[in-house]
Protein backbone atom coordinates (compact mmCIF):
# COMPACT_ATOMS: atom_id res chain seq x y z
CA UNK A 1 0.00 0.00 0.00
CA UNK A 2 2.45 2.52 0.59
CA UNK A 3 4.37 1.71 -2.26
CA UNK A 4 1.42 2.41 -4.06
CA UNK A 5 1.26 6.04 -2.24
CA UNK A 6 4.57 6.64 -3.06
CA UNK A 7 3.91 6.05 -7.00
CA UNK A 8 0.64 7.98 -6.70
CA UNK A 9 2.86 10.59 -4.88
CA UNK A 10 5.56 10.37 -8.10
CA UNK A 11 2.68 10.83 -10.51
CA UNK A 12 1.16 13.77 -8.50
CA UNK A 13 4.74 15.65 -8.57
CA UNK A 14 5.38 14.88 -12.18
CA UNK A 15 1.83 15.97 -12.93
CA UNK A 16 2.47 19.20 -11.45
CA UNK A 17 5.91 20.08 -13.04
CA UNK A 18 4.17 19.31 -16.12
CA UNK A 19 1.51 21.69 -15.82
CA UNK A 20 3.72 24.62 -14.59
CA UNK A 21 6.53 23.96 -16.74
CA UNK A 22 4.99 22.32 -20.01
CA UNK A 23 1.88 22.68 -20.68
CA UNK A 24 0.08 25.54 -22.50
CA UNK A 25 -2.94 27.30 -22.81
CA UNK A 26 -4.59 27.25 -26.44
CA UNK A 27 -3.48 30.84 -26.51
CA UNK A 28 0.15 29.88 -25.27
CA UNK A 29 0.54 27.58 -28.34
CA UNK A 30 -1.52 30.17 -30.94
CA UNK A 31 0.88 32.34 -29.55
CA UNK A 32 4.29 30.09 -29.98
CA UNK A 33 3.27 29.15 -33.56
CA UNK A 34 3.00 33.28 -34.58
CA UNK A 35 6.27 33.80 -33.28
CA UNK A 36 7.62 31.26 -34.87
CA UNK A 37 6.12 31.93 -38.37
CA UNK A 38 7.43 35.91 -37.69
CA UNK A 39 10.43 34.51 -37.06
CA UNK A 40 10.77 32.87 -40.47
CA UNK A 41 9.95 36.57 -42.14
CA UNK A 42 5.83 36.10 -42.56
CA UNK A 43 4.84 39.55 -42.29
CA UNK A 44 0.90 38.35 -40.96
CA UNK A 45 2.71 36.55 -38.52
CA UNK A 46 4.52 39.54 -36.94
CA UNK A 47 0.96 41.86 -36.88
CA UNK A 48 -0.38 38.63 -34.88
CA UNK A 49 2.49 38.54 -32.07
CA UNK A 50 2.34 42.51 -32.23
CA UNK A 51 -1.37 41.88 -31.19
CA UNK A 52 -0.49 39.47 -28.93
CA UNK A 53 2.07 41.58 -27.27
CA UNK A 54 -0.23 44.57 -27.28
CA UNK A 55 -3.07 42.58 -25.46
CA UNK A 56 -1.31 40.51 -23.46
CA UNK A 57 -2.98 37.46 -24.97
CA UNK A 58 -0.58 33.96 -24.66
CA UNK A 59 2.06 35.69 -23.29
CA UNK A 60 3.03 38.64 -20.70
CA UNK A 61 1.73 42.09 -22.06
CA UNK A 62 4.92 44.13 -23.24
CA UNK A 63 4.53 46.79 -25.29
CA UNK A 64 7.82 47.78 -26.71
CA UNK A 65 7.79 44.27 -28.03
CA UNK A 66 4.42 44.93 -29.50
CA UNK A 67 5.84 48.09 -31.27
CA UNK A 68 9.19 45.98 -32.19
CA UNK A 69 7.03 43.52 -34.12
CA UNK A 70 4.37 46.25 -35.73
CA UNK A 71 7.22 47.70 -36.91
CA UNK A 72 8.86 44.96 -38.73
CA UNK A 73 5.67 44.00 -40.40
CA UNK A 74 4.71 47.75 -41.27
CA UNK A 75 8.78 47.93 -42.92
CA UNK A 76 8.04 44.60 -44.32
CA UNK A 77 5.05 45.92 -46.68
CA UNK A 78 1.48 45.37 -44.15
CA UNK A 79 -0.75 47.98 -44.76
CA UNK A 80 -2.27 46.61 -41.33
CA UNK A 81 0.99 47.26 -39.48
CA UNK A 82 1.33 50.65 -40.91
CA UNK A 83 -1.67 51.32 -40.24
CA UNK A 84 -1.29 50.08 -36.63
CA UNK A 85 1.57 52.08 -36.13
CA UNK A 86 0.31 55.01 -36.94
CA UNK A 87 -2.51 54.82 -34.58
CA UNK A 88 0.05 54.08 -31.95
CA UNK A 89 2.19 57.22 -32.56
CA UNK A 90 -1.62 59.15 -32.42
CA UNK A 91 -2.97 58.09 -29.35
CA UNK A 92 0.94 57.27 -27.24
CA UNK A 93 -0.69 54.28 -25.79
CA UNK A 94 2.11 51.66 -26.60
CA UNK A 95 4.75 54.20 -27.02
CA UNK A 96 5.57 58.06 -26.88
CA UNK A 97 3.49 60.11 -28.97
CA UNK A 98 5.06 60.97 -32.05
CA UNK A 99 3.01 62.81 -35.03
CA UNK A 100 5.78 63.05 -37.34
CA UNK A 101 6.54 58.75 -37.16
CA UNK A 102 2.59 58.64 -37.49
CA UNK A 103 3.08 60.49 -40.79
CA UNK A 104 5.76 57.98 -42.10
CA UNK A 105 3.42 55.25 -41.78
CA UNK A 106 0.04 56.92 -43.45
CA UNK A 107 2.26 57.67 -45.80
CA UNK A 108 3.40 54.46 -46.27
CA UNK A 109 0.07 52.87 -46.22
CA UNK A 110 -1.85 55.29 -48.49
CA UNK A 111 0.58 54.09 -51.23
CA UNK A 112 -0.99 50.88 -50.76
CA UNK A 113 -4.38 52.50 -51.00
CA UNK A 114 -5.43 51.95 -47.35
CA UNK A 115 -8.76 53.98 -46.87
CA UNK A 116 -8.21 54.28 -43.32
CA UNK A 117 -4.71 55.53 -43.70
CA UNK A 118 -5.61 58.25 -46.76
CA UNK A 119 -8.76 59.88 -44.27
CA UNK A 120 -6.13 59.97 -41.81
CA UNK A 121 -3.24 61.76 -43.74
CA UNK A 122 -6.28 64.41 -45.06
CA UNK A 123 -6.91 65.53 -41.48
CA UNK A 124 -2.71 66.21 -41.01
CA UNK A 125 -2.82 67.80 -44.26
CA UNK A 126 -5.96 70.08 -42.85
CA UNK A 127 -4.28 70.75 -39.27
CA UNK A 128 -0.51 70.27 -41.00
CA UNK A 129 0.43 68.02 -37.87
CA UNK A 130 3.40 65.56 -38.28
CA UNK A 131 5.81 68.09 -39.89
CA UNK A 132 3.53 67.90 -43.16
CA UNK A 133 2.95 71.04 -44.57
CA UNK A 134 -0.62 72.86 -43.90
CA UNK A 135 -2.22 72.23 -47.62
CA UNK A 136 -5.86 72.32 -48.24
CA UNK A 137 -5.41 70.84 -52.08
CA UNK A 138 -3.35 67.21 -50.42
CA UNK A 139 -6.20 67.17 -47.13
CA UNK A 140 -9.03 67.77 -50.22
CA UNK A 141 -6.94 64.91 -52.60
CA UNK A 142 -6.88 62.64 -49.76
CA UNK A 143 -10.66 63.04 -48.42
CA UNK A 144 -11.35 62.32 -51.83
CA UNK A 145 -9.54 59.19 -51.91
CA UNK A 146 -10.90 57.67 -48.70
CA UNK A 147 -14.61 58.77 -49.97
CA UNK A 148 -14.01 56.62 -53.10
CA UNK A 149 -12.21 53.78 -51.03
CA UNK A 150 -14.13 53.87 -47.69
CA UNK A 151 -18.14 53.87 -47.66
CA UNK A 152 -18.24 54.76 -44.15
CA UNK A 153 -20.47 57.66 -43.70
CA UNK A 154 -17.79 59.60 -41.57
CA UNK A 155 -15.35 59.79 -45.30
CA UNK A 156 -18.58 60.53 -46.83
CA UNK A 157 -19.99 63.15 -44.69
CA UNK A 158 -16.05 64.99 -44.71
CA UNK A 159 -16.14 65.11 -48.23
CA UNK A 160 -19.82 66.65 -48.62
CA UNK A 161 -18.56 69.53 -46.19
CA UNK A 162 -15.08 69.63 -48.24
CA UNK A 163 -17.40 70.15 -51.26
CA UNK A 164 -19.57 72.72 -49.76
CA UNK A 165 -17.12 74.92 -48.21
CA UNK A 166 -14.75 75.03 -51.51
CA UNK A 167 -16.14 73.21 -54.52
CA UNK A 168 -13.74 74.65 -57.17
CA UNK A 169 -11.13 73.23 -54.97
CA UNK A 170 -12.76 69.64 -54.80
CA UNK A 171 -13.48 69.55 -58.78
CA UNK A 172 -9.58 70.37 -59.07
CA UNK A 173 -8.75 67.52 -57.20
CA UNK A 174 -11.37 65.03 -58.74
CA UNK A 175 -9.85 65.84 -62.15
CA UNK A 176 -6.58 65.74 -60.95
CA UNK A 177 -7.79 62.44 -59.11
CA UNK A 178 -8.64 61.29 -62.51
CA UNK A 179 -5.45 61.63 -64.40
CA UNK A 180 -3.27 60.08 -61.20
CA UNK A 181 -5.66 57.40 -61.85
CA UNK A 182 -5.37 57.03 -65.48
CA UNK A 183 -1.11 57.89 -64.71
CA UNK A 184 -0.98 54.76 -62.64
CA UNK A 185 -2.66 52.99 -65.70
CA UNK A 186 0.22 54.09 -68.01
CA UNK A 187 -1.55 56.47 -69.68
CA UNK A 188 0.58 58.94 -71.52
CA UNK A 189 -1.57 62.12 -71.35
CA UNK A 190 -2.24 60.60 -67.54
CA UNK A 191 1.45 60.90 -67.05
CA UNK A 192 2.11 64.44 -68.41
CA UNK A 193 -0.64 65.67 -66.76
CA UNK A 194 0.60 64.16 -63.39
CA UNK A 195 3.85 65.35 -63.63
CA UNK A 196 2.52 68.62 -64.39
CA UNK A 197 0.33 69.03 -61.56
CA UNK A 198 3.69 68.20 -59.68
CA UNK A 199 5.63 70.91 -61.10
CA UNK A 200 3.24 73.72 -60.86
CA UNK A 201 1.66 72.44 -57.58
CA UNK A 202 -1.70 72.77 -58.26
CA UNK A 203 -4.23 71.30 -56.86
CA UNK A 204 -1.80 69.30 -54.50
CA UNK A 205 1.65 69.84 -53.16
CA UNK A 206 4.63 70.88 -55.37
CA UNK A 207 6.70 67.73 -55.68
CA UNK A 208 9.85 68.08 -58.03
CA UNK A 209 10.67 64.03 -57.48
CA UNK A 210 7.47 62.87 -58.08
CA UNK A 211 7.06 65.45 -61.13
CA UNK A 212 10.36 63.85 -62.81
CA UNK A 213 9.37 60.52 -62.16
CA UNK A 214 6.09 61.07 -63.85
CA UNK A 215 6.61 62.90 -66.56
CA UNK A 216 10.11 60.50 -67.35
CA UNK A 217 7.39 57.62 -67.67
CA UNK A 218 5.68 59.71 -69.95
CA UNK A 219 9.07 60.83 -72.29
CA UNK A 220 10.87 57.53 -72.27
CA UNK A 221 8.07 55.10 -72.66
CA UNK A 222 5.01 57.33 -73.91
CA UNK A 223 7.62 59.79 -76.18
CA UNK A 224 5.55 62.50 -75.60
CA UNK A 225 7.30 65.32 -76.65
CA UNK A 226 6.03 67.96 -73.75
CA UNK A 227 7.01 65.82 -71.03
CA UNK A 228 11.25 65.90 -72.64
CA UNK A 229 10.69 69.42 -72.74
CA UNK A 230 9.77 69.89 -69.45
CA UNK A 231 12.40 67.21 -68.40
CA UNK A 232 15.21 69.38 -70.13
CA UNK A 233 14.06 72.22 -68.49
CA UNK A 234 14.39 70.35 -65.25
CA UNK A 235 17.81 68.46 -65.69
CA UNK A 236 18.85 72.20 -66.83
CA UNK A 237 18.00 73.57 -63.55
CA UNK A 238 18.55 70.66 -60.92
CA UNK A 239 15.25 70.88 -59.68
CA UNK A 240 14.04 67.16 -59.01
CA UNK A 241 16.58 65.37 -60.93
CA UNK A 242 20.32 66.10 -60.47
CA UNK A 243 21.68 68.90 -62.72
CA UNK A 244 23.25 67.76 -65.73
CA UNK A 245 23.31 70.12 -69.10
CA UNK A 246 24.22 67.23 -71.28
CA UNK A 247 21.22 65.71 -70.91
CA UNK A 248 19.51 68.85 -71.23
CA UNK A 249 21.27 69.74 -74.44
CA UNK A 250 20.80 66.35 -75.58
CA UNK A 251 16.97 66.33 -74.94
CA UNK A 252 16.67 69.30 -76.50
CA UNK A 253 18.47 68.04 -79.56
CA UNK A 254 16.58 65.29 -80.12
CA UNK A 255 13.47 67.09 -79.63
CA UNK A 256 13.74 70.10 -82.03
CA UNK A 257 14.58 66.83 -84.85
CA UNK A 258 11.18 65.42 -83.92
CA UNK A 259 10.47 68.56 -84.89
CA UNK A 260 9.42 70.09 -81.37
CA UNK A 261 9.04 74.35 -81.79
CA UNK A 262 9.61 75.14 -78.69
CA UNK A 263 12.73 72.87 -78.11
CA UNK A 264 13.98 75.10 -81.51
CA UNK A 265 12.84 78.26 -80.44
CA UNK A 266 14.74 77.36 -76.72
CA UNK A 267 17.87 76.60 -79.19
CA UNK A 268 17.43 79.72 -81.25
CA UNK A 269 17.41 81.81 -78.03
CA UNK A 270 20.78 80.68 -76.79
CA UNK A 271 22.29 81.28 -79.97
CA UNK A 272 20.60 84.88 -80.26
CA UNK A 273 21.58 85.92 -76.83
CA UNK A 274 25.31 83.75 -76.86
CA UNK A 275 28.45 86.12 -76.74
CA UNK A 276 29.12 86.73 -79.83
CA UNK A 277 25.65 86.59 -80.80
CA UNK A 278 24.80 83.95 -83.50
CA UNK A 279 22.08 85.40 -85.82
CA UNK A 280 22.19 82.89 -88.24
CA UNK A 281 22.19 79.88 -86.38
CA UNK A 282 19.61 81.35 -84.12
CA UNK A 283 17.03 82.49 -87.07
CA UNK A 284 17.05 78.84 -88.64
CA UNK A 285 15.96 78.19 -85.54
CA UNK A 286 13.68 80.35 -84.74
CA UNK A 287 12.46 80.15 -88.23
CA UNK A 288 11.66 76.04 -88.59
CA UNK A 289 9.78 77.31 -84.67
CA UNK A 290 7.49 79.83 -86.12
CA UNK A 291 6.42 77.11 -89.31
CA UNK A 292 5.48 74.96 -86.81
CA UNK A 293 2.90 77.82 -85.73
CA UNK A 294 5.15 78.75 -82.14
CA UNK A 295 4.15 82.40 -81.59
CA UNK A 296 7.32 83.65 -79.81
CA UNK A 297 9.23 81.59 -82.51
CA UNK A 298 7.21 83.58 -85.34
CA UNK A 299 7.80 86.89 -83.28
CA UNK A 300 11.54 86.54 -83.24
CA UNK A 301 11.35 85.56 -86.72
CA UNK A 302 9.55 88.89 -88.25
CA UNK A 303 11.84 90.69 -85.46
CA UNK A 304 15.49 89.31 -87.12
CA UNK A 305 13.85 89.87 -90.36
CA UNK A 306 12.62 93.50 -89.90
CA UNK A 307 16.81 94.10 -88.29
CA UNK A 308 18.22 92.12 -90.84
CA UNK A 309 19.94 90.13 -88.36
CA UNK A 310 21.06 86.21 -89.46
CA UNK A 311 19.18 87.08 -92.56
CA UNK A 312 18.09 89.65 -95.35
CA UNK A 313 15.94 92.35 -93.92
CA UNK A 314 12.65 91.82 -95.41
CA UNK A 315 9.86 94.13 -93.89
CA UNK A 316 6.62 92.81 -95.41
CA UNK A 317 7.76 89.55 -94.41
CA UNK A 318 8.28 90.71 -90.40
CA UNK A 319 5.32 92.28 -90.21
CA UNK A 320 3.79 88.91 -91.72
CA UNK A 321 5.22 86.62 -88.89
CA UNK A 322 5.03 89.39 -86.02
CA UNK A 323 1.28 89.30 -86.85
CA UNK A 324 0.92 85.47 -87.24
CA UNK A 325 2.10 85.80 -83.21
CA UNK A 326 0.46 88.51 -82.25
CA UNK A 327 -3.17 86.91 -84.08
CA UNK A 328 -2.43 84.13 -81.30
CA UNK A 329 -2.52 86.85 -78.62
CA UNK A 330 1.40 86.76 -77.97
CA UNK A 331 1.69 90.18 -76.39
CA UNK A 332 5.26 91.30 -77.33
CA UNK A 333 4.09 91.42 -80.75
CA UNK A 334 0.91 92.62 -80.23
CA UNK A 335 2.81 95.66 -78.57
CA UNK A 336 5.55 96.10 -81.10
CA UNK A 337 2.88 96.19 -83.80
CA UNK A 338 1.10 98.84 -81.91
CA UNK A 339 4.46 100.99 -81.50
CA UNK A 340 5.45 100.40 -85.10
CA UNK A 341 2.01 101.98 -86.65
CA UNK A 342 2.05 105.13 -83.64
CA UNK A 343 5.77 105.74 -84.68
CA UNK A 344 5.51 104.76 -88.11
CA UNK A 345 8.36 102.82 -88.09
CA UNK A 346 8.22 100.15 -90.85
CA UNK A 347 4.91 100.61 -91.71
CA UNK A 348 2.87 103.84 -92.17
CA UNK A 349 1.85 105.84 -89.38
CA UNK A 350 -1.81 104.63 -88.13
CA UNK A 351 -3.53 106.04 -84.56
CA UNK A 352 -6.57 103.30 -84.86
CA UNK A 353 -4.33 99.89 -86.56
CA UNK A 354 -1.65 101.35 -83.21
CA UNK A 355 -4.42 101.56 -80.73
CA UNK A 356 -5.69 98.20 -81.95
CA UNK A 357 -2.68 96.48 -80.99
CA UNK A 358 -1.71 98.20 -77.82
CA UNK A 359 -5.10 97.58 -76.49
CA UNK A 360 -4.65 94.00 -77.05
CA UNK A 361 -1.53 93.54 -75.57
CA UNK A 362 -2.54 96.02 -72.83
CA UNK A 363 -5.56 93.39 -72.22
CA UNK A 364 -2.78 90.38 -72.27
CA UNK A 365 -0.88 92.27 -69.36
CA UNK A 366 1.96 94.15 -71.43
CA UNK A 367 2.79 97.12 -69.07
CA UNK A 368 4.38 98.65 -72.31
CA UNK A 369 1.11 98.91 -74.14
CA UNK A 370 -0.60 100.03 -70.90
CA UNK A 371 2.01 102.94 -70.45
CA UNK A 372 1.82 104.15 -74.30
CA UNK A 373 -2.28 104.23 -74.06
CA UNK A 374 -2.18 106.09 -70.71
CA UNK A 375 0.13 108.67 -72.65
CA UNK A 376 -2.50 108.81 -74.92
CA UNK A 377 -4.90 109.59 -72.81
Amino acid sequence: MKKYVRVAGILAAVAIIYWFGFYKTPEQRKFAQALAAANRGDVSAQVSVGDYYAHGVGTDTNASQAMEWYRKAALGGSAEAQWRCAQEYISGKLVAQDLEEAAVFLLLGVKQGDGRAQEELSNFYAEGLGGLTKHAGESAFWAWQAAQKNQEAQAQQKWRELEQQSPALCEQVKVFSQDFKQAQAGDAMGRLRVGQAYLEGKPILSNAEEAARWLTAAWQEDQLPQAGFLLAQMYETGRGVPADIEAADALLAELARLPYAPAQYVLGSRAYYANPPQYKEAFGWFSKAAAGGHAPGQYMTGFMLLRGQGTNSKVSQGIHFLTLAANQDYDPAQYLLGWMYLKGQHVARNSKTARYWLERASQNGNIQAQVLLAKKK
